[in-house]
C-alpha cells in the first residue's frame, strides 16, 4: 500500500528496498501534511481507495476498476489508479478514465502485445497528469499518442480483426484472462436485450468451452466429408512449419486448426455439463445448451443445426463487434 501512494504521490518509481528512506524524504521534503496526524489521515484516504482497488467490491470508480483489470495482474497501472481516485473531479469522470486504461489494457492483450513496459508507461501517463491535470481529455490525449509495439493502443480494425482470427485459448489469453473477457462480453449481451437477469451473475466457476472441441477428430468431419486423425494435424503442422504447400485435404486441417482457439468458438458453461461433452458431436452439444445454460454468449446455438469454420467466423464477427463497444476506444 505505502509503496504504491509513495509512487502516486512521489511520481516516480520506488525501490521497494529503499521504502523507509523514500517515506521519510517525502515526510520531510514533498508532504504538504508534516505532523503525525495528518500523515494517518493521508494515508487513510489512499487506503480506502487501494482496498476498492485490490478487492473490486463495490459499485465505485475504483472498485469497478478492480473487477474488471483482476485478471490482467498489471499492479503497475496501481498508483495511476491511485491518483485517479483521489483526484477532485467528478465519479462519471473517474469511470471515463478507467474506461480507457481498462480499453488499454485489454486490447493490447487480444491483439499479442507485451505488458512489459507498463511500468514506464503507466508511470509516463501518471507524471503528464499530475503536471498537466487529471482529466479524461489528458489521458485520452496521452494515450492515442504513444507509438511503437511496447506501448501503442490499438485501433478498432486491429481489435476487431484480433477477436475475429486471433488463436485467443489456448494463445495470447490465458483461463483468467479469456473468462474475464467472456464475462464482459455476456454483460453487454444482457444489456442490450429485455432479459429477466440484466446484470451477469458471478461467472468465474464456470469453464471456458471450445464448442468445436480441440479434440475434434472423432465426431467432426471435415468440409470434405474426411474424418481426421491427430496424426494429420501434426503431419499439417510439420509441413506448416517447413514453410511446403498443403494438400486440399490439408488446408481444410489447417483452417480447422486456426478456427478452434479464436473467440467465435469459445464460451462459459457449467464444470460438469462441459467435462459431460466436450468431445461430443454439435448436436449432442447443442442439446446440453438447451437443457443446462442460461448465458445470452449460448442463446444463439440453440437454434444452430451445425458448427463449422463458417459459423465461428460469423460468431466471432458478431462477438467482436460488441468487444468494440465494451472495450472502446473513441476519437
Amino acid at each position: 500500500l505505502i509503496h504504491t501512494i509513495l509512487q502516486a504521490e512521489r511520481q516516480r518509481e520506488i525501490d521497494l528496498s529503499r521504502l523507509y528512506n523514500e517515506y521519510r524524504d517525502y515526510v520531510s521534503k514533498e508532504s504538504p501534511s508534516h505532523r503525525a496526524d495528518q500523515q494517518v489521515e493521508l494515508l487513510n484516504r489512499f487506503a480506502l481507495q487501494y482496498k476498492a482497488l485490490i478487492g473490486g467490491l463495490g459499485v465505485t470508480p475504483v472498485a469497478c476498476l478492480g473487477r474488471r483489470i483482476a485478471a490482467y495482474d498489471v499492479t503497475t497501472l496501481y498508483p495511476l489508479a491511485l491518483l485517479i481516485s483521489v483526484a477532485d473531479i467528478s465519479e462519471t469522470e473517474k469511470t471515463t478514465m478507467y474506461n480507457d486504461l481498462i480499453s488499454y489494457v485489454v486490447r493490447r492483450a487480444v491483439c499479442g502485445l507485451t505488458p512489459k513496459n507498463y511500468n514506464n508507461v503507466f508511470m509516463n501517463v501518471l507524471r503528464h497528469l499530475a503536471k498537466m491535470g487529471i482529466s479524461s481529455i489528458e489521458l485520452r490525449n496521452i494515450l492515442k499518442s504513444l507509438n511503437g509495439e511496447a506501448s501503442r493502443w490499438p485501433e478498432d480494425s486491429e481489435f476487431l480483426n484480433a477477436c475475429i482470427t486471433a488463436p485467443l485459448y489456448p494463445g495470447r489469453l490465458d483461463a483468467q484472462k479469456m473468462r474475464s473477457m467472456l464475462t464482459e462480453l455476456e454483460g453487454e449481451l444482457r444489456r442490450s436485450v429485455k432479459t429477466e437477469e440484466p446484470v451477469a451473475p458471478n461467472l468465474s466457476s464456470l469453464d471456458i468451452d471450445h464448442l468445436m472441441p480441440q479434440n475434434w477428430y472423432s465426431h467432426w468431419p471435415l468440409e470434405s466429408g474426411h474424418i481426421a486423425t491427430d496424426s494429420d494435424a501434426i503431419a499439417v503442422n510439420l509441413v506448416v512449419l517447413a514453410g511446403a504447400e498443403l494438400t486440399p485435404e490439408q488446408q481444410l486441417v489447417r483452417k480447422r486448426q486456426q478456427a478452434i482457439a479464436t473467440l467465435g468458438n469459445l464460451t462459459l458453461l457449467n464444470l460438469s455439463v462441459n467435462r459431460s461433452l466436450q468431445h461430443s458431436a454439435f448436436l449432442k452439444k447443442r442439446d446440453g445448451l438447451i437443457a443446462h445454460t442460461c448465458l445470452r454468449l449460448n442463446v444463439p446455438l440453440i437454434a444452430k443445426d451445425k458448427w463449422d469454420e463458417d459459423e465461428i467466423l460469423e460468431r466471432g464477427k458478431k462477438l467482436g463487434e460488441i468487444a468494440l463497444k465494451v472495450w472502446p476506444k473513441h476519437d
